[in-house]
């Protein structure tokens, strides 16, 4: 299979149409690790002790979950909102590699490293977060090694993602990013309008900037040549695709 422009996301073990309808809100922290794919198989007993430090963090648009080079000493799953994990360069340069949706669970580096992160995590939306402390999740792994195996799996389920993303980045043109990138929000947050797909969620081309990896002049262009051939709206804050199809033949590996 060819190597696409943007990443997938692994299984999360969690109904996300379900969630990002926010009708996770309302789960008890039993609920939410119970289906987990970081803890499947494990005995009701252990699920219990990490339900059990648990805690629910409400927090809003711009805050960081994790800064780069700063250790994390807890783990996460995205109850509601969204989160963006980027790299910053020396120079303040943002390359968002991938936004997690409801049902994510993320910070198993700190798992095993006190170091500080190579990358950083922001609410973008504002985001409740079911929040574990590290010490009670290796408590668990201790004594349920079956834990550690369904890291592993969800880690090469991020990995793919990841090798995904750098194929695209090393291998494809800036209006093939961005287009790949506009797809996934396509299948992720659009909502089939005037036979075409609206993007409910609000990305400005900074944003896309970020999420291809190119200059908000350039997008700006590839976004101004799509409107005017026809493959797209805006629509106040969103983007309307108006047909699928043509969106993904602008994925080429030539300009």
């Amino acid at each position: 299979m060819a190597l696409l422009p943007w990443p997938r996301q692994p299984s999360l073990g969690l109904n996300v149409t379900a969630a990002n309808s926010g009708q996770c809100d309302n789960r008890e922290p039993l609920e939410l690790v119970r289906h987990s794919p970081w803890f499947q198989g494990l005995p009701e007993e252990a699920l219990e002790t990490l339900a059990s430090t648990a805690q629910f963090r409400d927090m809003t648009q711009g805050q960081y979950i994790y800064e780069q080079g700063v250790p994390t000493t807890e783990v996460f799953c995205i109850v509601s909102g969204r989160v963006r994990v980027s790299l910053m360069s020396p120079n303040g340069q943002e390359f968002a590699l991938v936004e997690r949706e409801p049902g994510t669970w993320f910070g198993e580096p700190g798992l095993v490293s006190d170091e500080g992160r190579v990358i950083e995590a922001k609410v973008i939306d504002s985001t409740r977060l079911l929040v574990i402390p590290r010490d009670t999740v290796l408590r668990v792994g201790a004594q349920h090694p079956l834990m550690y195996e369904n890291l592993f799996r969800y880690s090469l389920g991020i990995l793919r993602g990841l090798h995904e993303l750098i194929g695209g980045i090393l291998f494809y043109p800036l209006k093939a990013r961005v287009a790949g990138r506009l797809l996934h929000l396509c299948e992720e947050h659009g909502v089939a309008q005037d036979e075409g797909v609206l993007v409910e969620i609000k990305v400005s081309q900074n944003d896309f900037a970020r999420l291809a990896l190119g200059s908000r002049q350039r997008v700006n262009r590839v976004f101004r040549d799509w409107v005017s051939r026809g493959l797209i709206e805006h629509r106040g804050d969103h983007v309307w695709v108006r047909d699928l199809d043509e969106l993904e033949a602008e994925i080429d590996l030539f300009d």
